[in-house]
């Protein structure tokens, strides 16, 4: 499609779901024999996807925003323009959102070290703790390591503690080193910012973004979702419901609520300049913040682009011709991913509640190759081929061929041990096995080789770690957490506990 089509359709008219669809509408456009509403369907039924909702909206207007499917497997009430998802990390842009409105009034600044409004947030390397800004925690490239850290809303702590815990953290490397995937960084970047405009992170949320906006069904808390029952379910990769993941602690890390209609008006005012309906709700010097390069990630997109970077809360990449902006997410049985071509002025959004799914990334390539152009490779059938990459992310590690033994009886392990980052560890003997709690939070430890086990965690977005246990003099004196056993896997992160005496 045509940069002027795209946009003569734009002005035309907004069509929710519960219409029936225009004929020049982009999910109705025949390309190659088939309209993108058609392969939509099809992708729902192939990648066996119980519900899902489509939202593309240009600069000029919404498009379209289309429910297909069920909120939940086995019940017939579809989902709409109106169903109300988590959007998981996808959150993170919105939150980026907020904290650049915060910028543009000079209340905080994206290179100002954060030391100098926040001097309570301390990182375990005092370089970094004296030099660290805002962009560094939301461009993930502080040297807080990969996922460390996502046990910590398992634990009900108060804001302010998640805040001093984060001195405990070790670095993984040096401070802006490298790209590393932060969820506890993008937390303490939002709490810092709001905490400054003497705002809690949700109400940060709630009033620089979600209520200019209008985005009505939507909110900053999971309580959000059971405001009414027009909310999606998650659902396991077999299809059964299963519990919603909470993650309301690390707020614009993830645990933002909302709808396609309502993210619509989201993507509307980032794809025209920041402005809504008239208003400026972020500035242009705010969203070229936002979509700039602000550290090298590495090979992203559809077409695997060597130069992709992080922006703030965001990602970009380059396909064929044309820059694009993305931000994806994922959370206990939902997957969402949010995608703009700003040259185009342009962009869709996709959520649908199935754990680890990759169709909301198939149907994103498909919507670029319409809008861009066509690639010249199988999409389709590259990104089929990551949907095993992504379920081997829930599978449980199993100990090396050559693991060794246990190298003490269970009882010997048994006991309390202490860490400043994570609390309390306590370790006892059921039996033949070894049942354990952290933070008072259950998880299980398994043999692995030797000293070390697997620990493992009852939420399966927590990704397992190896524990090991230290005898300097024939007892238990320590323990620490090392992170996954497995390379390129998701990582619960590091930290050292002491045996209590």
């Amino acid at each position: 499609m045509s940069r002027r089509s795209t946009l003569r359709l734009a002005a035309l008219a907004l069509c929710l779901a519960a219409g029936s669809a225009r004929a020049d509408d982009p999910l109705t456009r025949i390309v190659n024999g088939r309209s993108f509403d058609q392969f939509v369907q099809k992708t729902l039924a192939d990648y066996a996807v119980p519900g899902a909702v489509v939202a593309v909206a240009s600069a000029d207007g919404t498009v379209l925003v289309k429910g297909y499917g069920v909120r939940e497997a086995g019940k017939p009430e579809p989902v709409d323009g109106e169903t109300r998802f988590q959007i998981a990390s996808m959150s993170k842009f919105v939150a980026a959102t907020a904290v650049g409105t915060l910028v543009d009034r000079d209340v905080v600044a994206w290179d100002r070290p954060v030391a100098a409004f926040a001097p309570q947030l301390e990182l375990a390397v005092p370089y970094a703790t004296r030099n660290a800004t805002l962009r560094d925690f939301f461009a993930h490239r502080t040297g807080l390591p990969a996922y460390a850290g996502d046990l910590l809303p398992e634990f009900g702590l108060p804001p302010e503690e998640l805040v001093r815990r984060a001195r405990f953290l070790p670095f993984a490397h040096s401070f802006r080193e490298k790209w590393a995937y932060s969820n506890y960084g993008i937390f303490l970047g939002q709490q810092v910012a709001a905490q400054a405009a003497g705002l809690s992170a949700p109400q940060l949320l709630a009033q620089a973004v979600l209520e200019p906006l209008g985005m009505a069904r939507s909110g900053p808390v999971q309580a959000t979702l059971f405001e009414d029952g027009n909310r999606a379910a998650a659902h396991d990769l077999d299809g059964s419901v299963m519990a919603y993941e909470n993650v309301d602690a690390f707020s614009g890390a993830g645990a933002v609520v909302s709808t396609g209609g309502d993210i619509a008006r989201w993507m509307r005012m980032l794809l025209a300049g920041g402005v809504f309906e008239g208003r400026q709700v972020l500035s242009a010097d705010g969203l070229r913040a936002l979509y700039g390069a602000s550290m090298v990630e590495g090979p992203s997109g559809p077409l695997r682009d060597p130069n992709a970077v992080a922006g703030l809360g965001c990602d970009s990449y380059h396909f064929l011709n044309r820059r694009v902006v993305e931000k994806n997410g994922a959370l206990n049985g939902v997957r969402t991913i949010v995608t703009l071509i700003p040259d185009l002025k342009i962009g869709i959004a996709i959520f649908a509640n199935k754990q680890l799914t990759v169709f909301p990334e198939a149907v994103r390539a498909e919507f670029l190759e319409r809008e861009i152009g066509a690639s010249g490779r199988d999409l389709q059938a590259e990104i089929r081929s990551e949907q095993a990459a992504w379920i081997n992310l829930l599978t449980i590690p199993k100990p090396p061929a050559d693991a060794a033994p246990l190298a003490h009886p269970a009882d010997a392990y048994a006991g309390d041990y202490e860490s400043p980052l994570y609390g309390l560890l306590r370790v006892a003997r059921r039996g033949e096995a070894l049942a354990v709690t952290i933070g008072g939070r259950p998880a299980a430890l398994a043999p692995w080789s030797g000293d070390t086990f697997l620990l493992t965690f009852p939420n399966p977005d927590i990704a397992p770690g190896l524990m090991t246990f230290a005898f300097p003099d024939g007892a238990a004196r320590a323990a620490r957490i090392e992170g996954s056993p497995v390379a390129g896997m998701m990582s619960v992160g590091y930290g050292s506990f002491s045996r209590v005496p």
